[in-house]
């Protein structure tokens, strides 16, 4: 079992590698998602997603930070060239593009760093290594923080049709406005009587922070029905897609959802055997056993397709 999880990741890591080495020789060019997403024959929708939860490093950072770290090199490299014709080069729109995040990552204007001397250079490229969090960019797998789930399971689904109050702007670890969308939707559908016996709630995100701008990030919390039923004003209806999906089943403080997250999808999604596809991620949560309780039973929904 060991080697089919270890033959699993692999595929992840070859297919991450082959992205970054695309990106190496085309930084000068125009690199879009959907362009590397289909390098890594990755769904579109979900490539930033894994990408960043395989190194560490959101994408555009990654692309960002080599294009930086080579304009540093060839401003020593070869001090005839331009700092324009540099920028140009390594696919900064114009050179206000370039001097701006020059600056921001290098404390120094590209000329200014070009006149440093060797000593000078050296602190500051060791403080940038100090205060750099990320993990470079490089495939890794024990330093990224997680909770394991009681309960794993392949599993599908029909299609499920829902009502919905949906919020966009940040939400994440924002319990307060989890609970609010809940009691609203709740309100809204025991008004209408809307809600039955079986009905099941989830938590459906649509976006995911390194495509889409936090202020602009979507999220339905939403209450499955039976029926064709009318809604108005912030409430809509809408189908969850059936078919096959991981699950994990977790039981979660307020704090922990995040980490839940980060094991699906660094841990055991590389090693799976499978890759998402177009279809969304959320969350289901089940009749709750013990509700007194500090932790909620939480099952998380990744829609999969074979490697």
């Amino acid at each position: 079992m060991n080697f089919i999880l270890n033959e699993s990741r692999l595929i992840y890591i070859s297919k991450i590698n082959k992205v970054q080495d695309y990106i190496e020789k085309h930084l000068e060019d125009e690199l879009s998602v959907g362009q590397l997403a289909e390098i890594a024959s990755f769904s579109s929708f979900h490539f930033q997603r894994i990408y960043r939860q395989i190194t560490g490093e959101s994408l555009y950072s990654y692309i960002k930070r080599l294009r930086l770290e080579k304009a540093a090199f060839l401003l020593l490299a070869n001090k005839k060239k331009s700092i324009q014709d540099i920028a140009l080069s390594l696919g900064f729109s114009n050179q206000a593009s370039f001097a701006k995040a020059f600056k921001i990552k290098f404390s120094f204007n590209a000329s200014e760093f070009r006149s440093l001397n060797k000593f000078e250079r050296k602190k500051i490229i060791e403080s940038i290594h100090k205060k750099d969090v990320s993990m470079n960019g490089k495939v890794y797998d024990d330093k990224i923080m997680y909770t394991k789930p009681v309960e794993l399971s392949v599993k599908s689904i029909e299609p499920a049709k829902v009502v919905y109050i949906r919020h966009t702007g940040t939400y994440k670890g924002d319990s307060s406005l989890f609970e609010s969308l809940f009691s609203k939707l709740y309100s809204y559908t025991s008004l209408k009587e809307y809600i039955r016996k079986d009905s099941k709630w989830f938590a459906v995100y649509h976006d995911f922070g390194d495509i889409t701008t936090e202020e602009k990030l979507r999220l339905s919390v939403c209450m499955s029905i039976n029926e064709e039923v009318k809604t108005d004003g912030e409430f809509g209806s809408m189908i969850l897609e059936g078919g096959k999906y991981a699950v994990g089943k977790f039981l979660l403080k307020s704090d922990e959802y995040q980490l839940a997250w980060n094991y699906m999808l660094s841990k055991w999604l590389p090693e799976s055997g499978y890759m998402p596809d177009d279809r969304m991620f959320f969350e289901y949560y089940p009749p709750q056993e013990y509700k007194d309780k500090e932790e909620q039973v939480v099952e998380i929904f990744i829609p999969i397709t074979p490697l």
